[in-house]
């Protein structure tokens, strides 16, 4: 009987069986490998979603006196993508106690990003005579983190705070400079 003259097989022959088989095993092989990568490669965007407040404890409040500006440095976690860096200098505040309450600027120039000094002695516009001066480009800002001159688009960018267990939390966040309305950055 000639090749030709076979009856064809109704089934799968064995070819056909090793051929699905290698290709459900591939399948099986790229899941097993993809969806922990999937999951690797998304949890950044994950835990940006959950961001939310993010609150630095700072000092003691008793180390506050009223009408008074100190200099608070904000050490805190560091995230970047997938890498966590701990005790890393994020930037800093002005504190100000101002009529029981505790307000929080930062100390950052919304002009174009210089550091904020603080001036105590006589100063035109202010009534107890401070003010929060950028010495880059001469913007002033008075105890209230209100503009009073200079090239600042806006005034002091101010950050929400709390007394908790007798010590002032900030909820430190950074913001476009340059720009009139307050937008934070990423």
């Amino acid at each position: 009987m000639a090749d030709d003259d076979r009856p064809e097989d109704p089934g799968v022959g064995r070819r056909g069986l090793v051929s699905w088989l290698a290709c459900g095993g591939a399948a099986a092989l790229g899941v097993a490998l993809g969806a922990p990568a999937v999951v690797f490669v998304t949890s950044p965007l994950r835990d940006a979603k959950t961001g939310g407040a993010r609150w630095i404890k700072t000092i003691p409040e008793s180390a506050l006196a009223a009408n008074a500006a100190r200099k608070v440095t904000i050490v805190g976690e560091e995230r970047d993508a997938w890498t966590v860096r701990k005790d890393v200098e994020l930037g800093s505040v002005w504190l100000v106690r101002r009529q029981g309450a505790v307000v929080a600027f930062s100390a950052v120039c919304p002009h174009l990003g210089c550091a904020v000094a603080h001036e105590a002695g006589p100063s035109p516009g202010s009534l107890d005579g401070a003010r929060f001066a950028c010495p880059c480009h001469t913007s002033a800002f008075d105890m209230d983190g209100k503009r009073r001159e200079g090239p600042a688009p806006r005034g002091l960018d101010e950050l929400a705070t709390k007394i908790e267990g007798g010590f002032v939390w900030v909820d430190f966040r950074r913001f476009r400079i340059g720009v009139t309305e307050k937008a934070e950055l990423g």
